[in-house]
């Protein structure tokens, strides 16, 4: 299976569709097979929306940019959604409903994009006409944390001294391991906040010296 960074390319932009698109929430928990979640999508202008929405698997997460699979080139899924297309009416409201198909073995994460389009109908020499959908808005994204049963979500964090290139942060457990307040103490910067996922480590290069929280709990980390 091929990985690449996602890109959205679109004809033209339409900040007027974008003004009338809201879709809530912007970040969903779902355990296991949990059933019922649903994102909203609300037209709140006068002019109708069609909307196209499509899932990713973030294969990297807690890593930039992010490799991202299109949930339908994935022979075996564990998430799917209903429905991909839909329209709105001036001020209509409609449901994105999440459909978990497995149990994950540890955190996975999703991006779940909607679309604002437009049908362009284009007509050939001949009678035969064809349909096209053209992107006319920025994708609004929604991310989605699939969660295994309470009962095998697990905690745990090690670290690694890399011999001259840093620090190795390790998730040993089956959920995100929340860093924050993250310090250095030395010159190189480094984000106050990294969320390191179960399979995916974080190097952090060049640092030695590492103070912070995670799970609420200190962190107080010397590789010098």
């Amino acid at each position: 299976m091929k990985w690449k960074p996602l890109i959205f390319l679109s004809c033209f932009i339409n900040a007027h569709s974008n003004a009338q698109l809201i879709a809530i929430p912007s970040r969903i928990n779902l355990e296991a097979l949990e059933k019922g979640q649903t994102v909203k999508v609300f037209n709140k202008g006068d002019a109708s929306l069609y909307l196209e929405a499509k899932l990713y698997r973030v294969e990297n997460p807690g890593h930039t940019p992010e490799l991202q699979t299109l949930i339908g080139e994935i022979p075996h899924p564990q998430m799917m959604f209903n429905p991909a297309r839909m329209s709105l009416g001036p001020k209509q409201e409609r449901d994105i409903h999440l459909i978990p198909l497995k149990s994950p073995e540890q955190e996975t994460l999703y991006r779940l994009y909607i679309t604002p389009v437009t049908q362009t109908r284009i007509t050939g020499t001949s009678d035969e006409k064809k349909e096209m959908a053209l992107t006319v808005g920025i994708a609004y994204g929604v991310l989605i944390h699939h969660l295994p049963e309470k009962s095998l979500q697990k905690r745990g964090w090690e670290y690694q001294c890399l011999k001259g290139k840093g620090i190795q942060l390790t998730t040993t457990g089956t959920v995100q391991s929340p860093f924050r307040h993250l310090k250095s103490h030395h010159k190189e910067h480094i984000s106050e906040t990294q969320n390191v996922y179960p399979g995916t480590p974080v190097t952090l290069p060049r640092i030695k010296k590492l103070t912070g929280k995670v799970f609420n709990e200190d962190v107080q980390i010397d590789c010098s």
